[in-house]
């Protein structure tokens, strides 16, 4: 089975100061409580992650899990739009595999950092979920600048249209998220 890659323009300062301490916690509690009034006490403002719907009165039906993935996965909703997609799809690979032939990097600019505590890592689709700040948007510019001739013909368009992702992403001063 391929991972599809999924990127979205992301707030990460705002998601770092509200959303990260409840989540963590949930996380290495397992109490979705605190998740679950922050969705609550932000519906207006949250969407369904699946389909970018508005939240509609029985939302909570469509957590079959009932854990803090799947509660952080509708709070995060709030600082992003699931229908604003610019990821590379199952494509992403080759990418990953041409950036990792450079040598150490601190974070992919395709992927970025899990988000986390003591090692139970927030992953609600169980197939990876990476964060991206402000700042290290601007990294991943520069490393996919410094490998765009390198690239196969086939995938420069594809690799063009990431590189553009992330410089909005970084005129706006913002964080991405990459989920599979």
């Amino acid at each position: 089975m391929s991972f599809e890659h999924k990127a979205f323009i992301f707030d990460f300062d705002s998601f770092d100061s509200e959303l990260r301490p409840l989540l963590e916690a949930s996380l290495r509690s397992g109490n979705i409580e605190p998740l679950r009034c922050f969705i609550l006490s932000n519906k207006e403002l949250l969407v369904d992650p699946y389909e970018g719907d508005a939240l509609d009165d029985d939302w909570e039906d469509m957590i079959e899990d009932m854990d803090a993935h799947e509660y952080g996965d509708f709070a995060l909703t709030k600082y992003y739009s699931p229908k604003d997609d610019h990821g590379l799809g199952v494509k992403w690979a080759d990418f990953q595999e041409k950036i990792s032939n450079r040598g150490k990097l601190n974070i992919s600019p395709f992927l970025g950092a899990p988000v986390g505590v003591d090692g139970e890592f927030f992953d609600p689709g169980k197939m990876g979920s990476y964060f991206q700040t402000t700042n290290e948007v601007g990294e991943s510019l520069k490393k996919i600048e410094g490998v765009k001739g390198e690239m196969q013909d086939d995938l420069i368009e594809e690799l063009e249209s990431y590189e553009s992702f992330l410089s909005q992403a970084n005129s706006v001063k913002k964080g991405i998220y990459v989920t599979f």
